[in-house]
């Protein structure tokens, strides 16, 4: 089933037109709406949504894989659930007609990854983050930046955004260590081995936050699709033995 969907995806990189000096092609996630329809046993037309104001176009008889979301708490299941192709569109709404390979049809939020034509942008590490639908907030649940912006970021715009990520990791361990409410637990491997959590994330840099999200680049499939408060995902990675990006 993996090589099925990694052939799938193969497909969608290299089928729909000719790439333009002024365009790239990319590939997206999206989480499918509560709209469905089934059409037979194996078949259900799902919707995703392309909100106007992100310069995406998904063309019509565009491949698509179905995918599920991961949440925390519950078993996750890396295989496809379906594909199929894009075979309307109205306005902001893109419907596909997801053919099942899996027992479970299709469920709200399960995830549709398909190739979108865009203008041409830096692909940076925030820019993976926006096509893997990942969402990174500060403690409070304040995004750190509109989705609309990330078509328009260069190098030096990313940079303040992963100062200000480190910032906000640095200032929650320290809230975190004053309330005392979470045991300040010490790191048992990785690249923080031997250093209590709080403390290794109170001196934390932009560099450091670049190796999780190199990670995350690489290894994108629990985070996608979801908001996650950095600070929070960030820690999670400390205590999993910081696992690196092999580049």
């Amino acid at each position: 089933m993996r090589r099925i969907f990694y052939s799938l995806l193969f497909l969608l990189l290299s089928i729909a037109g000719n790439t333009q000096k002024d365009s790239m092609d990319a590939i997206f996630t999206f989480r499918i709406s509560d709209y469905m329809v089934k059409l037979d046993d194996s078949t259900t037309v799902v919707q995703v949504a392309i909100p106007d104001s992100w310069p995406l176009r998904i063309s019509e008889k565009q491949m698509g894989v179905l995918k599920y979301r991961f949440e925390p708490g519950k078993d996750y299941d890396t295989a496809m659930i379906g594909y199929g192709r894009c075979y309307l569109i109205k306005g902001e709404w893109h419907y596909f007609t997801i053919k099942r390979t899996k027992d479970r049809g299709p469920q709200q939020g399960d995830l549709l990854i398909t190739k979108c034509k865009i203008p041409k942008a830096y692909t940076g590490l925030l820019f993976n983050l926006a096509r893997n639908g990942i969402s990174l907030t500060n403690v409070y649940d304040e995004p750190f930046y509109n989705s609309t912006e990330i078509f328009s970021f260069g190098p030096a715009t990313e940079q303040a955004f992963l100062d200000s990520m480190a910032a906000d990791i640095r200032y929650t361990a320290k809230a975190m260590l004053k309330q005392g409410s979470i045991p300040n637990q010490v790191v048992n491997g990785g690249i923080y081995d031997g250093k209590k959590v709080f403390d290794a994330m109170q001196a934390i840099t932009k560099k450091d936050v670049e190796k999780f999200l190199k990670y995350v680049k690489v290894s994108p499939s629990k985070y996608a699709g979801n908001t996650w408060k950095v600070s929070e995902v960030f820690a999670t990675w400390m205590v999993s033995k910081t696992p690196e990006a092999i580049e």
